[in-house]
């Protein structure tokens, strides 16, 4: 370095730098667009031996290793990028090694933190504080006492940890006695070549064993780090015995100083932290299971498939050889295996005599708590079932699956090996019935309100027949009587169109009478039976009309019950539009299945209508409402003098539902660079079944076109606010729309709130196009982008973020005023006299304030508080 006042940017000497330089630890202030040195505490110049003279306006790259430039280049340039760095936004401390004006290494622990520009701001014009500190207090460089100070046999001795001091050929100088003991007691080489003068990297480079593959990369980091081309090395890896499960990290590193080289091997247990680790990610992998079977028991019409995934998904997830779900039958006698997997074939679906097959089963439903068995051959609780002991199970587990009445029965899950089953392992079994129990009840109450409505109907049907039907009868044959008494040309004219008027509503009233019984009439039957049903019934209603029918021979699988009916409604609704107002004389009805979708179609040779002038009136809003019920779709072709033609169409899926597949899919871009969203938008205007129909440049914009979309492209970063608050406002105005998001960064925290919005994915913002098609396709498909353990995850983060960002606020609002001021004070760059001063309080009270606002924040000197301040806008650096 050499004198560069005349460089000197002026922050050296204004009021912060004045109080930066007056404190104890060293303090160094670098403009980040250039890399110069602006700041240079006094206490700087006694670590590194550079008087403030030499180091202001010189670069900080000749604090820097010659071998560690290249590294930290590049991540100035990403900061200068990007404005993000994990430490500068963090603030947790970073371990290196720096050089001094001797040109001898130190290793340091710094703590960076950004400091905003008063002027002359750049796009990422900060200013970044280091505050600089000995790594350990050490002495310097070059005492010839340093190293056996340090590694003392008594100080090695008393470390947990199994540690080794290597010499710069790889031979063991030094162990403590962690590292004998567990040589000694757990060596699978010769003990001599664990211990003190055996050569560790040929104890690596002949290494044999379980854990073996990775001693290669052990003895190869070891050479790197004495060679000074790495720093350091770490490992995790498994060490089991006979008796327990075992895990060890293995850490690598040089002394900071010294020559020749030597170097730390240690190996640290960590079971206790990988098996919570492991505990931690069952639970996660079982709560993403839970929350996947509730979102299909939601979405589901049908209980039998969602029991029959239950358990495979139970059975995968616990590693279990059976698993079952067995149904307490009316009457409290029978039990039924209603769903299950591992068991005998013809074993799932039969009923039982009693409970004497499943005594297992018999005691959770009477006990009604879960119940664990490490052994059913020695359980004396109940009797053991010849059943399960013929399929060969030992151990298990049960737990009551709830009903509004009592039990609806019992979820259970057994292995054909000894098991301790885990608390953890009964919960997510209890978890999994109760959305069990959930289903359960949910589709009890759909059909008891199918059977209130049913006979609701019923009633009206019958009410329609026995009254109104009647009276429309007694009144056409009254009205056909008096034709036959007058004479009187006016009169009979009346006559004959009351007559035909009263034909009309009689007719209207059977049709009311068919629909209403319609549900009634299907039950029990298939699709084909009640097409051929209907168009009779129509036929016999029109006689001078003609309707043909027309089915192929396959219709696909049964349609569920509460589909088919709605299908027959739309097809009796098209069909009385026919005969009533077409004018028809040839009306042909047929179904068909093409591409995984059944087709049900009406055809008249009738006039046709203008459907674009005309309108849709009551009748084709209600079929089609009926249709997206389904999930189905409703096309009506018309025109003047060209007939109508009526199609429904419904996915032969596993729930029945339409996928919406070949549905044109409605985007929303939301990009605030003009130039990136009309270039996306080509090219997904090229897609076959995609639409951009909307773009916008910033949230405002955006929250004008959020009705009718299927799928809006947010980019997170937007001129006038955070992107992800869009989400919401979006399913608002378009319910069943999903969200796709774009990051520049990735952030995690970001990405988290994002998924907390509602995003169903998060894509890079330089993902090639064909990914971002995909994902579009994939969501409109019905899949999920992200894994539900990472959904999970991301989850927790955020919550966890948002009691940090609280944490934080209740911190900051036990502040006063008036310690604020003497914050702020301090910001303006005062010492204790100077704040005391303009505040008009004495010098005690000044210190009184600090110490209170230490205790408060948890800090344990001015300038942590002033960097926590500054970092969370409680002042400004004026």
């Amino acid at each position: 370095m050499g004198p560069n006042d005349r460089e000197n940017p002026g922050f050296h000497g204004s009021g912060i730098g004045l109080l930066l330089r007056s404190v104890r630890e060293a303090a160094v202030v670098v403009e980040v667009a250039t890399g110069r040195i602006v700041l240079w505490s006094q206490a700087a110049s006694e670590l590194f031996g550079y008087p403030p003279a030499e180091a202001l306006g010189s670069n900080v790259e000749v604090l820097v290793p010659a071998r560690l430039r290249e590294r930290y280049q590049s991540r100035l340039a990403r900061y200068r990028e990007t404005g993000r760095d994990p430490h500068v936004d963090s603030g947790t401390a970073l371990k290196l090694p720096v050089v001094t004006k001797d040109s001898g290494e130190i290793r340091v622990e710094l703590t960076l933190s950004r400091l905003e520009r008063v002027s002359d701001a750049e796009p990422h014009g900060h200013l970044v504080l280091a505050v600089v500190r000995d790594a350990a207090g050490r002495e310097r460089p070059g005492d010839a006492t340093r190293e056996a100070g340090l590694f003392a046999r008594s100080a090695l001795d008393g470390l947990s940890a199994h540690v080794a001091v290597l010499d710069e050929t790889g031979v063991i100088v030094a162990t403590n006695r962690a590292w004998r003991e567990f040589a000694a007691a757990n060596a699978t080489v010769d003990l001599e070549n664990l211990m003190e003068g055996a050569n560790y990297l040929e104890v690596c480079d002949s290494a044999s064993g379980p854990s073996a593959d990775e001693a290669p990369r052990v003895a190869e980091a070891i050479r790197a780090i004495i060679s000074g081309d790495l720093d350091s090395f770490e490992l995790e890896y498994p060490c089991h015995s006979p008796d327990e499960r075992r895990w060890f990290v293995e850490r690598v590193t040089r002394f900071p100083d010294g020559e020749p080289p030597r170097v730390i091997v240690a190996h640290e247990n960590v079971t206790e932290r990988k098996l919570a680790q492991e505990e931690t990610e069952t639970r996660t992998r079982q709560q993403a299971v839970v929350a996947e079977l509730g979102l299909r028991a939601l979405a589901s019409a049908n209980l039998q498939p969602l029991m029959d995934e239950a358990v495979l998904a139970v059975r995968r997830t616990l590693g279990v050889d059976f698993c079952k779900i067995v149904e307490l039958l009316p009457g409290g006698e029978e039990l039924l295996l209603r769903a299950g997997v591992g068991w005998e074939e013809g074993a799932v679906g039969n009923a039982t005599e009693g409970s004497d097959f499943d005594p297992h089963a018999g005691f959770t439903l009477r006990s009604e708590e879960p119940v664990v068995v490490e052994d059913l051959r020695t359980e004396t609780r109940f009797e053991s079932s010849r059943f399960m002991l013929e399929q060969g199970a030992v151990s298990g587990m049960t737990v009551p699956i709830p009903g509004r009445d009592g039990p609806f029965g019992v979820l259970g899950a057994h292995t054909k090996s000894p098991r301790a089953f885990s608390g953890n392992d009964v919960n997510f079994l209890q978890a999994v019935a109760n959305v069990l129990a959930t289903a359960v009840e949910r589709h009890a109450s759909e059909k008891k309100l199918r059977e209130v409505r049913e006979a609701e109907r019923d009633r009206l049907a019958r009410d329609l027949h026995d009254e109104a039907l009647q009276d429309l009868t007694r009144a056409l044959v009254e009205t056909r009587l008096m034709q036959g008494t007058t004479d009187d040309p006016e009169t009979n004219y009346r006559l004959e169109r009351l007559a035909e008027a009263l034909k009309r509503a009689g007719q209207g009233t059977r049709n009311a009478i068919y629909n209403l019984r319609l549900e009634h009439e299907s039950r029990g039957r298939t699709l084909v039976e009640m097409l051929e049903w209907v168009v009779a019934r129509n036929r016999r209603n029109a006689p001078g009309s003609e309707i043909e029918l027309s089915i192929e021979e396959d219709l696909g699988r049964p349609l569920p019950e509460a589909e088919q009916v709605e299908l027959l409604r739309i097809l009796q609704e098209a069909l009385l539009n026919a005969l009533r107002h077409s004018g028809a004389g040839r009306i042909r009805v047929s179904a068909g299945v093409r591409g995984g979708r059944l087709w049900v179609q009406v055809e008249d040779d009738g006039r046709g209508f203008d459907l674009a002038r005309t309108g849709a009136g009551m009748g084709i809003r209600g079929m089609r409402e009926r249709a997206h019920a389904v999930g189905g779709e409703l096309e009506i072709f018309s025109g003047p003098g060209r007939g109508t033609t009526v199609r429904i169409t419904l996915d032969l899926g596993d729930d029945g539902g339409g996928s919406g597949e070949s549905e044109e899919v409605r985007i929303l871009l939301v990009e605030d660079h003009a130039s990136v969203r009309q270039a996306t938008a080509s090219v997904l205007d090229q897609e076959p079944g995609f639409r951009v129909v909307g773009q916008a440049g910033s949230l405002s914009e955006a929250r004008g076109k959020l009705e009718g979309i299927n799928v809006a492209i947010i980019d997170l970063g937007l001129p006038d606010g955070y992107g992800g608050d869009l989400i919401r406002d979006l399913m608002e105005a378009s319910p069943g729309a999903q969200a796709l998001v774009l990051s520049a960064m990735l952030d995690h925290a970001e990405i988290a709130r994002a998924v907390e919005s509602g995003a169903a994915g998060v894509l890079d913002k330089l993902s090639e196009m064909d990914a971002v098609v995909d994902a579009i396709r994939r969501l409109r498909a019905g899949e999920t982008l992200m894994p539900l353990e990472e959904v999970v995850e991301l989850l927790r983060f955020a919550g966890s973020q948002r009691e940090e960002e609280y944490e934080v606020r209740q911190t900051i609002a036990q502040l006063t005023s008036r310690e604020i001021e003497v914050l702020q004070a301090l910001a303006d760059g005062l010492d204790s006299n100077q704040v005391a001063e303009r505040l008009n309080i004495s010098i005690k009270t000044e210190t009184n304030h600090m110490t209170s606002i230490l205790n408060k924040l948890g800090m344990h000197s001015r300038l942590q508080a002033l960097v926590f301040a500054i970092r969370h806008g409680v002042v400004q650096v004026r």
